[in-house]
């Protein structure tokens, strides 16, 4: 699928005024982190990373709790 800018420009004028601040953070982390690897491609993990994910899934598998979704987005205040 083909997209080029006028298209994007015109998406962007028909977000609500309510919604710009949270659009403009999505845009400034899609513009900052765009050479960022897809999420499936684990295999330039670090042995530190691949420990710390090992760890975040344990936690979990043994019953811990994750953070509410409200408090989430309250922290980076989208809510």
């Amino acid at each position: 699928m083909s997209v080029n800018r006028s298209e994007l420009h015109a998406l962007l004028d028909r977000i609500p005024d309510a919604d710009l601040a949270v659009t403009r953070k999505v845009l400034q982390a899609l513009a900052t982190n765009w050479d960022v690897a897809p999420a499936d491609s684990e295999g330039d993990l670090t042995d530190e990373a691949r420990r710390q994910i090992e760890a975040a899934e344990s936690y979990f598998d043994r019953g811990g709790a994750g953070i509410p979704h409200e408090e989430i987005l309250r922290e980076f205040d989208l809510k």
